[in-house]
């Protein structure tokens, strides 16, 4: 084993301690919609995953059942993070995709960190690097990790609104989801830390590392713009479906409203060419003397009016 007891149980500790922070992020997208009571389960969820996965890498670390070396934290990265995110994406549904994309974009970010990690780290302490010693390793990576989550907080928390989180899923999460964690398993499994130890010192491999993560995280801002250009043309077409709506609507009632005038103005004229040819009998029976029938005209008269 490298180095004491004490020693691999630190490094075991920051080494799980690390897997917090990216579990953080992956919850902070979804916070809009979170209820105390999933907040309280998060956080007994998250405490109880902790203790028991450093339980049982101690456990392996101590007993030898696992190799202190570089290859052993890799893979451990590979699936020590899936309680954490099967617990987000259990207690806050149904968002699976949408909670796939979000670990996509997380991975991106961690990936990135972990390479500037070990640039610095092989640069500055080469011997460490050598001799597989990875408290320092963590312990910078934590703190590069911390120093960004201002900046990459107010990236995630303009992922989804709340309004975008109550709404039905859409179709293209399900092809759009898992994009940033192909991209990001896609990269993260190059063969890196397999390189032959001289070929890890080169500058053409530096620069290529650094160049390549960054442009992944180029991707993956683009891919959160992209989204969030997609909901405001889909919340611009809801808009103008519902404009078009009411006009259709404020269009059908000044129809109907057209119409029952134009009944009106039908009723109208023939009751005013009704009412020229009673007038012309009513003076009729009036100029031949027919008083009585012009009174009894002239209440037939005023009750057809009132009818209308």
């Amino acid at each position: 084993m490298h180095g004491s007891t004490s020693y691999i149980l630190a490094t075991i500790f920051l080494f799980c301690i690390s897997l917090l922070p990216p579990a953080y992020l992956r919850y902070y997208p979804f916070r809009p919609i979170a209820t105390k009571k999933q907040c309280r389960i998060l956080l007994a969820g998250h405490l109880a995953i902790f203790l028991l996965e450093f339980g049982i890498l101690g456990t392996l670390f101590a007993t030898e059942t696992l190799p202190f070396k570089t290859g052993t934290f890799q893979g451990l990265y590979q699936f020590l993070y899936l309680p954490y995110v099967l617990l987000l994406m259990f207690t806050i549904r149904p968002y699976w995709f949408r909670h796939i994309f979000v670990l996509g974009l997380q991975s991106i970010y961690m990936l990135f960190i972990h390479t500037l990690t070990m640039e610095i780290f092989k640069l500055s302490w080469p011997e460490n690097w050598y001799y597989d010693r990875w408290l320092p390793y963590f312990a910078l990576y934590l703190l590069l990790f911390l120093i960004g989550m201002p900046f990459i907080l107010r990236v995630f928390g303009r992922i989804f609104t709340r309004e975008q989180l109550r709404q039905p899923k859409m179709a293209f999460w399900n092809y759009l989801g898992p994009v940033p964690l192909l991209l990001t398993y896609y990269h993260g499994s190059m063969g890196y830390f397999n390189l032959d130890p001289q070929l890890l010192y080169l500058p053409a491999i530096h620069i290529y590392t650094l160049l390549s993560r960054s442009m992944l995280v180029i991707v993956g801002i683009f891919l959160i713009i992209v989204i969030q250009s997609g909901f405001r043309q889909i919340k611009l077409m809801m808009w103008t479906k519902e404009r078009t709506v009411k006009m259709q609507d404020e269009l059908e009632n000044i129809n109907n409203y057209a119409t029952a005038l134009r009944d009106e103005q039908q009723k109208l004229s023939i009751l005013r060419h009704d009412s020229r040819h009673q007038l012309r009998m009513l003076a009729e029976l009036v100029e031949s003397g027919h008083y009585d029938e012009a009174e009894k005209h002239l209440l037939m008269m005023r009750k057809e009016v009132e009818k209308h």
